[in-house]
């Protein structure tokens, strides 16, 4: 009876009926009452002007010109130490250095001019010069034009077909002098070195942008057509995000797809790495459009962050934020964090200091989890350890007051690596949330959660499950890929020494040729503790460069596909993202070209998620690249819809954490033949970079009879069994109510979209 009382004490809402249940508490149970849970009482701390001030003062402080984001300040003083050099090659060295500073602060018309005025004077004094010193100078003018063709036409005259590899007649330059300055110069380079992969690359996406691709390509220049072709055809999906005011036209950063003001409609975070980029907040009207509320949410100041993550952390019903500073950085990424309270009236408060989580260590990547199972979540921030700064990660567990504690070296978690992702998952199913951490440049960890039993310390059984590669990591994700009741691991390359030849390695790669990259890993679970590396045989071990990246449902088939984010901070990095559809649980294909997805902008935070309430999932895409002058728009790319069934659950706890992650769904139905199913999700925001909504969206293919739904707790052995759920419907679940509850939310139809709804 008393655990009772106190769950209604925590659950209430209403003041006065508080002030009742807790008199009744006092007079009836005090006496002998054992040791309870911590209240979920707030904290009432609002450390946001602080937060606003501290962040301004980073975004000001240009006294490093060596810091990564200074371009323009690095290439004027350059520009100043040029003339005083007398060594020819360290002048042209140097000349060559500023150039790049240019284009990369975003000032492409002065980069040209260097460029031109470095060539000409290479070519009037004829010096001898190592062989490939004016092919690199010219591969990178041809770049410059490049990037000048895209600001003038994918940015200022941009439509849904803008940068989409192959690009088609609609995606075509109107502005075309910039892309056949380009042309010129790498057609100089491949008529003395034509088997210059990545040249001839970049030279076919040059005559894409202006409708010579392939008619006006010699035979031995040309990427054929057929290699962009999709395994499989799916229908295009539109990208919408213009039309809806939500293309923030920002460089790389993250984004949080979820319903952040409890009106059953996913709302948008969207993030930016500058360091004086804003945190924006669009919410869902419900109307068929987005209106956005980042002043009145009180968020305005809040600046910068290349990744976020999302969850009740004080169980009072209202998602909270975190975002996650100073990647990249080393020890000049001394960055706060910012925890951000949900105050349940449409504002935010920055409580990172109050709630114990202030912390100034690069990271870009966290995950929330209860590995306690004590009903509280907890979090785990895995930073960026270097030889130039002591940044282990931490283990913060939440005190059930609002504040947390961080346990990470009594628990074994204080993992010191360059940890480019880190995520929760359960990979042998005894109930306790194990981690899977991705390093850059060294072996990976799948730290082990002991239980209660060793007082739920983790230990790296990586080596024996066999789950340490790739050396060069970066997203992760547990996710049941081949729908068979156990979480498999996604771990995707990214090399970082590569940064510069990162397009000739993808074009080698569709080519057929000899590459040296990084390649993604595909851990099966062999459901015994380790796991079988099936890359080659499901076909995603492609070479990828994958920075941002997650997954989810495009046909509603059941099983989950994903889309890799790619790209690197260079501008010869013309790589396209690209989505991956599952085949059944056997195997992916590639369906960037049918759906419209091969983008060659940066690619960087992914969510997905069913925007408009059809039933289908949508994807929000951050594009842009790490330097202050590769911005470009965000997308919206809107599921135009499928004749499966579909299923979506939102779960609360109450035992449980609020926001139920962690917590297992096996969905059994039945279709027209009587042959029956079990469909396996889990409530996760999904992958490392980008976050899908705390909601199971589960596709059910012509499954349309659910005969009942089985719900595992976070805490719990033993599952919750729930008749009379309906597909497509959107169901509400609440811990040991033993029934579903429908939510009525319309389907939208946004504005100007020709979206089929289902």
């Amino acid at each position: 009876m008393k655990e009772i009382i106190l769950e209604i004490i925590i659950r209430a809402r209403h003041p006065i009926f508080h002030l009742i249940v807790i008199l009744l508490f006092l007079g009836g149970c005090a006496p002998d009452s054992p040791n309870l849970p911590a209240s979920n009482a707030r904290i009432s701390e609002d450390g946001t002007a602080d937060m606003i001030a501290e962040l301004k003062a980073i975004a000001n402080d240009k006294s490093n010109i060596q810091l990564w984001h200074l371009n323009k300040e690095r290439a004027k003083a350059m520009d100043a130490k040029i003339p005083e050099i007398q060594d020819i090659g360290t002048k042209l060295s140097m000349s060559f250095k500023a150039s790049a500073e240019w284009l990369n602060a975003g000032e492409y018309d002065i980069a040209i001019e260097k460029l031109q005025e470095l060539l000409e004077l290479i070519n009037t004094e004829n010096y001898k010069l190592p062989p490939k010193v004016t092919p690199t100078i010219e591969e990178l003018l041809g770049v410059a034009y490049l990037r000048k063709a895209e600001v003038e036409n994918c940015l200022e005259n941009h439509n849904s077909y803008s940068c989409l590899i192959p690009i088609e007649k609609p995606g075509q330059h109107l502005q075309r002098s910039p892309a056949e300055n380009a042309l010129k110069r790498f057609e100089n380079i491949l008529k003395k070195d034509p088997n210059n992969t990545q040249v001839k690359w970049l030279y076919n996406i040059a005559q894409m942008t202006l409708g010579g691709y392939p008619k006006n390509i010699k035979p031995n220049w040309l990427i054929p057509p057929e290699i962009f072709e999709s395994g499989t055809t799916i229908p295009r999906f539109e990208d919408r995000a213009m039309s809806l005011g939500l293309a923030v036209n920002d460089i790389s950063g993250s984004v949080v797809m979820d319903d952040f003001n409890n009106d059953h409609y996913l709302d948008l975070m969207v993030s930016s790495y500058g360091l004086d980029d804003q945190l924006r907040y669009f919410q869902n009207n419900g109307k068929g459009g987005f209106d956005e509320k980042t002043t009145e949410a009180n968020l305005t100041g809040l600046l910068s962050g290349l990744n976020m993550i999302q969850a009740d952390y004080d169980n009072d019903g209202w998602l909270d934020l975190l975002i996650l500073r100073g990647a990249w950085l080393g020890k000049e990424g001394k960055h706060p964090n910012s925890l951000l309270r949900n105050n349940g009236d449409g504002s935010f408060s920055d409580v990172t200091k109050a709630a114990g989580v202030y912390c100034k260590f690069p990271t870009q990547t966290a995950s929330w989890g209860d590995y306690n199972n004590d009903g509280f979540i907890d979090l785990f921030i895995a930073n960026e350890f270097s030889k130039n700064i002591n940044a282990p990660c931490q283990l913060f567990q939440n005190n059930g007051d609002g504040t947390f504690k961080d346990v990470a070296v009594e628990k074994g978690a204080a993992i010191k690596a360059f940890i480019k992702g880190c995520i929760f998952g359960d990979y042998n199913n005894d109930g306790y949330p194990d981690l899977y951490l991705s390093v850059q440049n060294g072996e990976n960890y799948l730290l082990k959660n002991s239980g209660p039993s060793n007082d739920y310390a983790f230990t790296n059984v990586s080596s024996t499950a066999g789950t340490q590669q790739p050396i060069q990591s970066f997203p992760c994700w547990f996710f049941d890929y081949n729908q068979d009741g156990w979480e498999d691991i996604f771990v995707s390359g990214f090399d970082s020494k590569k940064f510069e030849s990162a397009a000739g390695e993808v074009a080698k790669d569709y080519l057929g040729e000899k590459h040296s990259s990084e390649l993604p890993r595909l851990y099966q679970n062999n459901q015994d503790g380790t796991f079988t590396e099936v890359s080659k045989q499901t076909g995603v071990d492609k070479v990828l460069f994958t920075m941002g990246c997650n997954f989810g449902e495009l046909n509603n088939d059941g099983y989950p596909d994903f889309y890799a984010a790619t790209g690197t901070p260079d501008f010869r990095a013309q790589i396209p993202n690209r989505m991956f559809l599952n085949l059944g649980g056997e195997a992916f294909t590639d369906v960037s070209k049918s759906g419209g997805f091969g983008h060659l902008q940066k690619g960087h935070g992914v969510a997905f998620g069913d925007m408009d309430m059809d039933g289908d999932q949508d994807i929000y895409h951050v594009l842009g690249g790490s330097y202050d002058g590769d911005n470009f728009m965000n997308a919206l790319f809107m599921n135009p819809g499928n004749e499966n069934y579909w299923v979506k659950l939102k779960l609360e706890g109450n035992k449980s954490n609020r926001s139920a992650i962690g917590a297992k769904v096996t969905i059994t139905a039945k279709n027209a033949k009587g042959e029956l199913r079990k469909f396996y999700a889990k409530v996760n925001s999904g992958g490392s970079f980008g976050a899908n909504p705390l909601c199971i969206e589960q596709g059910l293919l012509d499954y349309s009879k659910i005969q009942n739904v089985a719900v595992i707790w976070p805490g719990e052995t033993t599952e919750e069994i729930l008749n009379g759920i309906s597909s497509n419907n959107y169901w509400k679940i609440d811990q040991g109510m033993k029934t579903a509850k429908i939510i009525k939310a319309e389907a939208l139809q946004f504005s100007g979209d020709q979206h089929n709804h289902h």
